[in-house]
């Protein structure tokens, strides 16, 4: 069965000792642990009641209510259900506010929410800076991320040397947001860099207000956004991928690595970093079909892919396996020159905000083909395919419609003529 983890997390309660050692012996009572899974990982909770084998019901994960002998189910079903309740409600608030979130940090709600004293080392922070490379170090994240925040790091602290000012807790307010805009503005950045390190500061200011570090909430004023813009990006159409896939590569080795490894990620949705470098062994058959089972590195939902006709090509052309790992950087570069092979120069004109200017360009087509060209690809196609949102979304990993829908690039033209096919109008 193919799923994709809840955003909001799961809940399931179960018993200390095994099924099978406590069926053995039905009236034996065991420990009941809250286990709460999210993102590939994985609390397990003591809520400190017990009970046995045949007087659970393990279909609702509660006790049996109105069975002699049993006094008090009632109250502890509700103890368990308002501990769910809690638990979600407090991942929710952690996952609105772009907060990181790992094991220690609901462990530490939860023994707050059942007034356990807390006993932790207590940090020395000198700084600002020194606890946001606490926070950076300690965070369970992918590597991408982790990158993304040492660079937010880099330009806050050259912002406090072109302005001549000392960060801390207390100076980030709106003041602070409008002449770091000015600085990024200075620098030459585009709005969406702008956004990304804005946002990023908000994740370390949340924590630090969550820990206990800091009592300024200045930055959740609305005032103090990440402001965005949705930038011009291309997709290749079914045709353009057939052919792609068909072009005879083998006089320059590195275009057709580039090639299949950019048609993987056309094929399956998934991101470069999951695309790049599949392995054989992750290869699993469901019910007579073979598919990539595949742990996503950003967001380590599991997803599976089914190998496709098209997919066995490419790994009949090498060897047998899925096409060797190539550095990024290199993928783009040889993709681009793939794109000029095809005669991809249509020009398409962009529109973006660099250094708080709009800048307009025509630039070819071929020079906008990078490695998540692919995955616009394949949620694109599958779109115009007519497969649901929600089908897509199984396959490519995203948490929700609104991020999704970044990903299909088209035309108002092919969309009206895409929900007109779906049968909506009497044509």
């Amino acid at each position: 069965m193919i799923s994709i983890e809840n955003a909001k997390g799961t809940v399931r309660f179960s018993f200390k000792d095994s099924i099978k050692t406590l069926e053995a012996s039905k009236k034996q009572k065991s420990l009941i642990f809250m286990f709460f899974s999210f993102g590939g990982e994985r609390l397990k909770y003591s809520t400190g009641y017990k009970s046995c084998y045949e007087n659970w019901d393990f279909q609702k994960q509660r006790i049996k209510e109105n069975k002699s002998g049993i006094l008090n189910s009632r109250e502890v079903n509700e103890y368990l259900s308002k501990l769910e309740v809690n638990i979600k409600k407090e991942f929710s608030r952690l996952m609105s506010e772009g907060v990181s979130i790992n094991k220690s940090e609901l462990k530490t709600f939860l023994d707050k929410y059942h007034n356990k004293r807390v006993v932790a080392e207590k940090k020395v922070v000198k700084s600002f800076f020194d606890y946001a490379d606490d926070f950076i170090s300690e965070r369970n994240a992918s590597v991408i991320t982790i990158r993304s925040y040492k660079q937010t790091i880099l330009k806050l602290k050259d912002y406090e040397k072109v302005y001549g000012e000392k960060l801390d807790f207390d100076s980030i307010d709106k003041s602070f947001y409008l002449r770091f805009n000015q600085y990024m503005n200075d620098k030459g950045y585009s709005l969406n860099t702008t956004a990304k390190h804005i946002k990023n500061l908000k994740v370390f200011l949340n924590n630090c207000l969550y820990e206990g570090y800091s009592t300024n909430t200045k930055f959740k004023s609305k005032d103090f956004k990440a402001k965005t813009e949705i930038t011009t990006a291309i997709y290749l159409n079914e045709s353009e991928i057939e052919i792609m896939h068909n072009l005879d590569l083998s006089s320059n080795k590195n275009r057709e690595l580039a090639r299949d490894i950019f048609l993987l990620g056309c094929y399956t949705g998934q991101r470069v970093s999951d695309y790049n470098g599949l392995k054989y062994d992750s290869i699993v058959e469901i019910n007579g079909t073979q598919y990539f089972k595949i742990k996503q590195k950003k967001t380590k939902a599991v997803v599976h892919c089914p190998i496709t006709k098209e997919i066995r090509e490419i790994m009949d052309r090498n060897g047998g396996l899925p096409p060797k790992k190539m550095n990024e950087q290199y993928i783009n570069k040889f993709i681009k020159e793939v794109g000029l092979q095809m005669k991809l120069k249509d020009k398409i004109s962009c529109v973006s905000t660099v250094g708080g200017k709009e800048i307009i360009e025509l630039i070819p087509r071929y020079k906008l083909l990078h490695t998540h060209s692919a995955r616009r690809s394949f949620c694109s196609n599958m779109y115009k395919r007519g497969m649901p949102v929600i089908d897509i979304r199984l396959f490519s990993g995203h948490k929700s419609e609104r991020e999704l829908y970044k990903y299909i690039r088209i035309e108002n033209e092919e969309r009206a003529s895409h929900v007109v096919n779906q049968g909506f109008f009497n044509i």
